[in-house]
């Protein structure tokens, strides 16, 4: 007499199969994210970085660059192409969808933009990564997808003649980020960024928000 399983005990075991995958594929996929984040927010910072090193050795020192021009909706547009666009590789640039901000694509499918942040210090330029480009759109529909986009979809820098530095700059401790980063008020997930690097470009498990 031959042995094997019968019709019910094949549908337990693909039941029990069906329910772990459900518990833990969700998982997997999140952690598969937050490795991909973290990557490209580094890549970012470091890609950006070395195209300021190498443009200064064509255009000079950065503190010396010329100012933009606050008046124009195309002033970010032609800061970035004079002094940025020959040193990376992108695919694309457009602004005119949005107004004063640059968006740049690159070929990983990571994006960011970027505008000039303030008029009392003209080369000083608020600077928006996110590691999907396709998050862009929705994230600029309003001013309030946008802020409930900040520390999940995108991640702020600031860009001066100083250096490019994560929103609030460095100096702050752990409890600080942490506590501002998961904040009720929107702003203040501008400050995810610095948490991030201060874990070593990591998010780490206390993280406060959900990619």
């Amino acid at each position: 007499m031959k042995k094997g399983f019968t019709l019910a005990e094949v549908l337990i075991t693909l039941g029990i199969i069906g329910i772990v995958a459900a518990l833990t594929i969700p998982g997997l996929i999140y952690n598969h994210k937050k490795l991909v984040v973290e990557s490209r927010l580094k890549k970012f910072y470091t890609t950006f970085t070395q195209a300021v090193i190498m443009s200064e050795k064509d255009n000079g020192e950065k503190e010396y660059w010329e100012d933009p021009d606050l008046s124009s909706l195309t002033a970010s547009e032609e800061w970035f192409n004079r002094y940025l666009a020959k040193y990376l590789n992108t695919v694309s640039v457009e602004r005119d969808k949005y107004d004063y901000t640059v968006w740049i694509k690159f070929s990983d499918g990571s994006a960011f933009g970027i505008r000039f942040a303030a008029a009392e210090i003209k080369t000083s330029f608020a600077v928006y990564f996110y590691p999907y480009a396709k998050d862009v759109d929705k994230c600029m529909e309003n001013s309030v997808e946008q802020a409930k986009c900040t520390g999940t979809k995108y991640f702020t820098f600031h860009f001066t003649k100083a250096k490019l530095q994560p929103y609030g700059g460095y100096g702050r401790s752990r409890t600080e980020l942490l506590n501002a980063c998961g904040n009720e008020d929107l702003g203040m997930r501008n400050f995810c960024t610095a948490l991030i690097i201060y874990d070593n470009w990591k998010i780490e498990k206390d993280y406060p928000l959900r990619l």
